[in-house]
């Protein structure tokens, strides 16, 4: 399988008055294409530093973050722009989404920013939100829906752009569990169906569960990596045997 992203010794250290926090302590791993993987971790892991990292959001102390065969590490601010517009979505736990526009008119609006034409754009737009079940609401506001329809359009947003990675950063943080796990299973499908790459950073052991791998990391450290999909295949082929 082709890896889609790679991190080879990775450091991010702080300094805190006279001490210094590890919080990255030389972690290294793969991803491959058409992955779905999870990075488990309490408050203070290192978790949503090491996501950062991958997003070219923070630069690292020392090591390699090679994304689509790119050293994101070595790239520059205008560089790692472009590099975010041409290959990443993201889908926050927070919506993030403009109050003033409606369902279709925010998930166009990232391809503004690539200079597409309206009808382009809105075209694009409406068949994202097809894909995440949202045909009824297309022309309303986001105080017009409820917070699993919200964070469907976010999901919209972000495959919009038709990007090799999505990255989601406790996506069903602000959503009750039973619309955490339809927001859960529409992350699966699109991993699944449209062999996207998604890394999601948790808290939650339950939701981690709905990723092919799970990256268990502590105080900067992974120390423990689960594979699920491989799991889930070999319990089908017991299945299938019995």
């Amino acid at each position: 399988m082709e890896n889609v992203i790679e991190v080879h010794n990775l450091y991010k250290l702080y300094r805190v008055g006279d001490s210094i926090v590890r919080a990255l302590n030389g972690v290294s791993f793969e991803i491959h294409q058409g992955e779905f993987c999870a990075i488990v971790g309490t408050s203070g892991s290192g978790k949503s530093t090491l996501l950062n990292m991958l997003a070219g959001l923070e630069k690292p102390t020392k090591g390699e973050i090679i994304v689509g065969g790119s050293h994101i590490e070595t790239l520059n601010e205008d560089q790692l722009v472009s590099f975010r517009r041409n290959n990443v979505g993201f889908i926050f736990q927070s919506f993030h989404l403009i109050g003033t526009m409606n369902a279709v008119e925010n998930v166009a609006l990232p391809l503004s920013f690539r200079g597409e034409k309206r009808s382009s754009r809105m075209r694009k737009a409406d068949k994202m939100l097809n894909l995440v079940n949202l045909k009824k609401h297309k022309k309303h506001l986001p105080n017009q829906m409820s917070g699993g329809q919200q964070q469907r359009v976010g999901v919209a947003r972000a495959l919009v752009m038709d990007p090799k990675i999505i990255f989601a950063d406790e996506p069903t943080g602000n959503l009750d569990s039973h619309t955490s796990e339809e927001v859960m299973h529409l992350m699966q499908d699109v991993v699944r169906k449209h062999n996207k790459t998604l890394v999601m950073v948790t808290h939650d052991e339950h939701l981690a569960s709905y990723a092919d791998r799970v990256f268990h990391i502590i105080d900067g450290e992974i120390v423990r990596v689960e594979e699920k999909r491989q799991k889930e295949e070999e319990k089908e082929q017991i299945h299938e045997k019995i």
